[in-house]
């Protein structure tokens, strides 16, 4: 079934049905409006929020709990509002985390839902990495090749040592001459458009970076101390090209650190930063991680750090530590935008090393609260929605989590992406509604 067909087409039908939906206290939009077609075959049945299907969930604690003030998510959701009926504005939602987010199911699938839960929403494609030119695991719907020899490390793993930016993840080519291609597909598998590439990059003073031949560029230019390279071009394509040429015959680098996809398009923009194994001080080994997280402005920043941070022994957990380090994440954030809004995702129940429930999660449970609370945050609490210490072997029964009993199926990350769009058009649909009876 065509996904636009499985939701409200008119923005009016989808505004007051919102509002009057929380009016009545009886939430929600039908999932069934946030079921798009999958990447997976069409036919598939996917967990449906709404059916309650699952009794170790709880369905009742699927909130988003706001702590401390409200200011900027008023200001947030005056953003949405102005996308829902005006057509006008840009939100900027950058998603951070670990293989969570490295695998796509989770960011694809809340891509599709965040800008179907607002009429008209797309905006541009964002934030890009093709992990594969890196050595790593890709989502379905990154596609990408190349030519030369690139050697790729993350900032998650201790020995690696590369010029990091806000990826986490690097490739490196000295080759004299290579290339890259790539695309970025939407949740029907269809080709995003556009027609402006930043690409992150770190380079020796001889190498250039040479556009598609089939393009004419109508602006570029380097940014150097903000470690990315800006092309504007015509016509808008579905695949970006460039090459890397080394001018002279001394030694050279250059390291790709990612690509944004632009139209200048309004709408709903949300870019996913994962890389696996991530913590709390990973990301922070880059240099570059704050010029180039600037240039997403992040209205929305939603947090999936803390399952690698809290992979030890029980009782070995230094929360503190834990605290700290992820404070310096959260003040990089707001200097690239004062007004962002964080969204902590709680760690899910996992397993230290298969054997037996990881009890750390509590202790980071209590972190992003106080976090929460301090930066007037908002708390996902996965743990406890999903059922609480132990739950992941039932997740696991059900297929919604792997053997490892740490991460989840794709069925699973699809059930967690639907609860959690949910949850946010809860928390938007009660600010519409407030503001109706004003």
């Amino acid at each position: 079934m065509n996904r636009m067909k499985r939701f409200l087409s008119k923005k009016w039908t989808l505004i007051i049905g919102i509002i009057v939906g929380v009016i009545s206290s009886s939430w929600v939009l039908s999932m069934h409006y946030l079921r798009p077609a999958a990447i997976v075959p069409l036919d598939e049945e996917i967990p449906d929020v709404e059916k309650n299907e699952f009794s170790f969930i709880q369905y009742k604690l699927n909130k988003l709990q706001v702590r401390g003030e409200y200011n900027n998510w008023e200001k947030l959701f005056s953003k949405m509002e102005s996308i829902a009926f005006n057509g006008q504005g840009k939100v900027s939602i950058v998603h951070i985390g670990g293989s969570h987010v490295q695998g796509g199911a989770l960011t694809d699938r809340m891509r599709a839902n965040f800008t179907e839960m607002v009429y008209g929403a797309q905006g541009e494609r964002g934030f890009v990495y093709p992990f594969e030119i890196a050595g790593s695991n890709c989502p379905y719907s990154i596609k990408a090749s190349w030519t030369g020899k690139w050697d790729g490390a993350r900032s998650s793993v201790n020995s690696d040592n590369m010029l990091w930016g806000v990826s986490g993840i690097s490739a490196t080519t000295k080759d004299s001459s290579a290339s890259v291609s790539m695309k970025a597909l939407d949740y029907e598998q269809k080709p995003y458009k556009f027609n402006s590439v930043r690409i992150y990059n770190q380079r020796s003073e001889n190498i250039e970076i040479v556009p598609d031949a089939d393009v004419q560029v109508t602006r570029m230019k380097d940014y150097p101390e903000r470690g990315y390279t800006e092309i504007d071009f015509t016509p808008a394509k579905t695949d970006l090209n460039f090459s890397i040429l080394r001018k002279d015959t001394t030694d050279s680098y250059f390291t790709f650190q990612g690509v944004y996809l632009g139209n200048g398009r309004s709408g709903l923009t949300y870019n996913a930063i994962g890389v696996n194994g991530a913590s709390a001080m990973s990301y922070m080994r880059g240099d570059m991680f704050q010029p180039q997280l600037n240039t997403l402005n992040p209205d929305l920043a939603i947090f999936g750090i803390g399952i690698n941070d809290a992979n030890v022994p029980n009782g070995t957990f230094n929360s503190q530590l834990y605290y700290d380090r992820f404070e310096k994440m959260i003040q990089a954030f707001r200097k690239a935008n004062p007004d962002v809004c964080f969204v902590f995702i709680t760690n899910n129940d996992t397993y230290y090393q298969k054997k037996h429930p990881n009890k750390n999660v509590f202790e980071v449970q209590k972190v992003l609260y106080r976090l929460a609370e301090k930066y007037n945050g908002a708390v996902y609490d996965m743990f406890e929605i999903m059922g609480g210490l132990g739950s992941i072997r039932d997740w696991q029964k059900a297929s919604l989590a792997t053997d490892d009993r740490v991460h989840l199926t794709r069925e699973g990350y699809h059930l967690q992406a639907d609860m959690m769009t949910q949850a946010f058009q809860e928390a938007f649909g009660n600010y519409l509604s407030s503001k109706n009876n004003q």
